[in-house]
């Protein structure tokens, strides 16, 4: 196993832990039926993902036609901050861009119908969009040069930081807050995933938090306890297919 591998899984372990051993909120429901759909929806968007990406990414590394803008940069520490930086901002227009847009909405609500938020939330995506997402970040990969080395070292950061402010980890308010200045938080999440339409349009950034200062929607909840977890419409029972289906649904 590699260490990108190494180091998310233990994440989802080390997350999964704490969540348990020092909840936010206690939920209800058992472990297992926290978890399972996510799962579900986890596995079926990186089979999705992969193959449908995995090709075009071997072949804008392999072309030799432009090799992109930082091929020319000579310094490793500036062009994996600069990749890293770019892919950064592209996450929180792509995520900014799902609220704003109808048909976006419709696909990622999927998301947004959690309940009781945990460390397999990171996982509840509808696949079209866990698909058309790479889309807009393969061309910025071609047109910028980002080499694989840059591209899996955000990658790995980037899926270790959805697990830990998707948990419902208690974490001391203070450390939270002071957290949050640099990186999104348990709690700016939380208030994103509100069923209050003026909190959840807040908090679109998925690692760095001065996105949203820089763009005006940052948001941190003075009562982080106090905020209701999903939609107004989601509080019925979903699996991994009605969720699948849900984006075609004509009465949600």
């Amino acid at each position: 196993m590699d260490w990108e591998s190494l180091a998310v899984i233990s994440s989802v372990f080390l997350f999964g832990f704490l969540e348990n051993l020092f909840p936010f909120f206690n939920f209800k429901q058992s472990f297992q039926s926290k978890t399972d759909t996510n799962l579900i929806l986890g596995i079926v968007n990186l089979t999705a993902s992969s193959l449908t990406t995995a090709l075009l990414l071997n072949w804008v590394w392999q072309q030799s036609i432009w090799q992109g803008f930082f091929h020319w940069i000579k310094s490793p520490l500036l062009g994996i901050a600069l990749s890293f930086l770019l892919l950064d901002a592209y996450m929180y227009i792509w995520h900014r861009w799902m609220h704003t847009i109808p048909i976006a909405w419709h696909f990622h609500k999927v998301h947004h119908t959690e309940v009781s938020m945990n460390t397999s939330t990171a996982y509840r995506f509808h696949p079209v969009e866990a698909i058309a997402s790479n889309i807009p970040k393969l061309f910025l990969v071609l047109l910028f040069g980002i080499t694989p080395r840059y591209l899996l070292f955000y990658e790995t950061l980037l899926a270790i930081e959805l697990i830990f402010h998707h948990s419902n980890w208690a974490i001391p308010r203070q450390i939270d807050k002071f957290l949050s200045y640099i990186i999104v938080t348990p709690n700016c999440h939380r208030v994103h995933h509100s069923e209050s339409l003026k909190e959840s349009q807040s908090n679109y950034a998925s690692f760095l938090s001065i996105w949203d200062r820089l763009f005006n929607s940052y948001y941190y909840p003075q009562y982080p306890d106090k905020i209701k977890l999903g939609l107004h419409e989601s509080y019925q029972k979903f699996n991994s297919l009605s969720l699948l289906m849900l984006p075609f649904a004509k009465k949600f």
